[in-house]
This record gives structure tokens, C-alpha cells and sequence, in this order.
């Protein structure tokens, strides 16, 4: 009798551990739950996260930092609107106006600015006074800092970028050139350019694609010389990367890419 007393003695203890035992581990999972809901609602994203939303699209991962330093090495897809230095007002304007035309949905932002703090907190502030959700703004946790430790995070080959590259003819660039209507790029180098081109267009030596120097001319001719409204036809060597840098260079400066067109075949068809 005492040995079945015993008995029911240990299996009542034995299932209420086992009861015991299960509400932990319910308990813990919930936590951890919790938990990574806090870190996906914090305000923050991961470096690894901001590239990989970049490649995916569906979200805008937008760079705030001065030219000098985004044209170093910048995420591919990501957008280009400074607010450095944080007290040139004039810059929060524009990104006031860049968030009206271009945020007017309902995907994410990912900010990034140099280490994932001031930049990022003015951009915020700047893009909640927009109008804004802030739901949807997220900072790149540590910045272009933790970006430059993931290794291809950030590049100077723009080429790769997600854009739909709108061509024409050589023949409708030749008819077109010098007659006002389009503006004319060369984007081969000095001496290519000075053996002939086409009539009444600027140049700016692309060659060598991914250097951060020719990518800053290019921005400068486009920012002081040409005209953002008017189309643009891009000569280069063959039609292909160093237009393809011309275009994404020329985004950044605020062109839209309605108006960027690679001559096709380049400068072989355009002669």
C-alpha cells in the first residue's frame, strides 16, 4: 500500500513538472518572440539588412551623406539625398521635396548616414515634418562605418543599379545633334573626343568608370552645365558602362530618367 501511495506520489510530481517544464519553455518563446519584435520595431535596421533590401527592391534605402563621401563607395540601388551639412537648411528642403515625389507610398526607408547617428536623426526629423509615417523609417544601424565591414556592401561600379536604360539610334543622335531640342554627351576620353564629335556636345572622360574623380566631373557638368528638363543623348564607346554611369551620376544629380537616353551601339553608329 505504502509503495502505491509512493508511486501516484511521484507521477502527481512528475507531471507537474512536466507542466512546469512546458510553461517555462512557453514562457521563454514568447520572450524570444518579444524580443525580436522589439529589435524589428526599434527604429533600426542591420547593415547586412539595408544591402540585402537594396538588391531586392520593395524599399527605399536612402544615403544622406555629402557627395564626397556616397560617391566613395555607396550602396547598389540605394538613393541619393544629402542632408550634410546638417545646417544647411536649403538641404532639408530638398529632401522635404525629394519625399514628396518619390516616398508617396508605402514602402520602408532605410537611412543611412555616416555612423548611423546624427544624419540619420535630422533625416528623420526632416522626413516626419514631410508627412511621413514613422513606421516606416528605419536607421542602417552603425551607418556607411558597418557597411564598409560587409564585404561588397559598398561600391563604386554603378552600373548594376536596377534601372530600365532607354537607347537610340545613332542616326536619330546625328539628326538630333546641335539642332537644341536634345542636349549631347560624350562621355569617351580627351583624346577620343578631340579627334571628332558630335556638334555642340559637352564632354566628360568616363573611362575609367568606377573613380570617384570622374564620377565628381560628371556630377559637376551636370549640376552647372546641362539642364535637368531637357533629354540627354549619352555617347560613349559602345553604349554601355561608361553611359551607364553617365545616367546614374546624372540621377543622383536630379535628372529625371525619362530624359536619359544611351546612343546605341555608341559612338561606332554615331560618326
Amino acid at each position: 500500500m505504502k509503495r502505491r501511495m509512493v508511486a501516484v506520489l511521484l507521477a502527481a510530481a512528475m507531471a507537474g513538472a512536466m507542466i512546469t517544464a512546458c510553461g517555462s519553455e512557453e514562457t521563454a518563446a514568447e520572450d524570444g518572440a518579444a524580443e525580436e519584435e522589439d529589435a524589428a520595431s526599434d527604429g533600426y535596421v542591420s547593415a547586412e539588412d539595408a544591402v540585402e533590401a537594396a538588391k531586392a527592391g520593395g524599399t527605399h534605402v536612402l544615403d544622406v551623406r555629402e557627395w564626397a563621401n556616397y560617391v566613395e563607395g555607396r550602396v547598389i540601388n540605394s538613393e541619393w539625398c544629402p542632408i550634410f551639412p546638417l545646417e544647411d537648411d536649403s538641404l532639408a528642403e530638398g529632401m522635404t521635396a525629394y519625399a514628396e515625389e518619390n516616398f508617396q507610398d508605402d514602402e520602408d526607408i532605410y537611412i543611412i548616414c555616416n555612423s548611423g547617428q546624427k544624419g540619420a536623426e535630422k533625416a528623420t526629423e526632416v522626413l516626419q515634418e514631410a508627412g511621413i509615417d514613422a513606421a516606416r523609417l528605419f536607421t542602417v544601424e552603425g551607418g556607411a562605418k558597418a557597411l564598409a565591414e560587409v564585404d561588397g556592401a559598398l561600391t563604386t561600379n554603378l552600373t548594376e543599379d536596377s534601372i530600365e536604360w532607354q537607347y537610340v539610334s545613332g542616326a536619330e543622335a546625328v539628326e538630333a545633334a546641335g539642332g537644341g531640342d536634345v542636349q549631347i554627351l560624350d562621355v569617351r576620353d580627351d583624346d577620343t573626343y578631340a579627334q571628332g564629335h558630335l556638334e555642340g556636345s559637352l564632354q566628360c572622360n568616363l573611362k575609367e568608370i568606377e573613380d570617384p574623380a570622374a564620377q565628381t566631373a560628371m556630377y559637376e557638368l551636370a549640376t552647372s552645365e546641362m539642364d535637368a528638363e531637357t533629354p540627354v543623348y549619352i555617347l560613349c564607346y559602345s553604349g554601355n558602362n561608361c553611359a551607364k554611369t553617365a545616367i546614374s551620376v546624372m540621377k543622383d544629380a536630379g535628372f529625371p530618367l525619362e530624359n536619359l537616353f544611351i546612343i546605341e551601339n555608341g559612338a561606332k553608329d554615331a560618326d
